[in-house]
């Protein structure tokens, strides 16, 4: 009888600990912040140096699925320094790749190489990342990653980037995850976007300056979820010129009745 009193509460232990691996709530959030040492910093005086600051979050709770969500915060940062810098560069210092303080030494280190190359450089070279969450429940966390980069040139540069998780596994969400019918799905963000960008059909968006792919319309790198609805950002360059700016087609998630996978609000 005592061997079999003990299964259970072995058997018991290991349920309550099953529950204690599955979120539960609003996620609680810890704020990191990184800078790049104040000997690199950008000197205001004589308008040199480099400035790095990176502002992201990390989950609280100690569910597996927490842990793989924050491994992967910690790569999207250090992938938000690095992704600006040359590859041969980044492939000479392999451990950049995984350590955001080695990775921000790698973008000074890089500024001092071409200042050296071209006898000087004018300006400071910045960097700034920072990472929030654009929404979440019990199942799903969207993480929205915007980073601004100078590194000389005509104007500085910007990103924004959407990453869906599925909050029990740690598994990044891809579209087919969320929707089921992405043919569907393409035709109700093209009328979005028209009516936004006031294009009506069928009056061709590549003769109003969008750049399409192969003269058709399509979706954007970027997409994640949100209070009203669900989000289709294109960044500068990837559809229109750099003048016009980022585009973001926000639509409801009543319009995706139908092709919205269940589970996913």
């Amino acid at each position: 009888m005592k061997y079999i009193f003990a299964t259970l509460s072995i058997a018991f232990a290991g349920f309550l600990s099953a529950c204690r691996e599955t979120p539960s709530g609003p996620p609680v959030l810890e704020r990191q912040q990184y800078a790049l040492a104040d000997s690199n910093r950008c000197d205001t005086t004589t308008n040199q140096g480099v400035d790095v600051a990176v502002d992201y979050f990390l989950l609280r709770d100690k569910s597996q699925g927490t842990r793989l969500i924050n491994d992967s915060l910690r790569q999207l940062v250090v992938n938000s320094v690095v992704g600006w810098l040359d590859s041969a560069l980044v492939a000479s210092q392999p451990d950049a790749r995984a350590d955001l303080a080695k990775a921000t030494l790698l973008f000074a280190d890089s500024y001092r190489d071409m200042a050296r190359e071209m006898g000087g450089l004018e300006g400071c070279w910045e960097l700034k990342t920072s990472v929030d969450t654009a929404y979440s429940n019990e199942r799903v966390l969207t993480a929205k990653c915007e980073t601004y980069a100078y590194t000389g040139g005509a104007h500085p540069n910007s990103n924004l980037s959407f990453y869906t998780f599925d909050r029990r596994t740690g598994q990044t969400l891809d579209l087919t995850d969320m929707i089921s019918d992405t043919t569907v799905l393409l035709n109700v963000v093209e009328q979005a976007f028209r009516k936004q960008q006031q294009v009506p059909s069928p009056i061709s968006l590549e003769e109003r300056g969008y750049f399409l792919r192969d003269g058709q319309f399509f979706l954007p790198a970027n997409i994640g979820l949100s209070r009203q609805g669900m989000i289709f950002y294109y960044n500068p360059y990837e559809i229109a010129a750099y003048a016009v700016g980022p585009i973001e087609v926000v639509v409801p998630y009543e319009q995706l009745n139908g092709i919205l996978r269940e589970g996913v609000l």
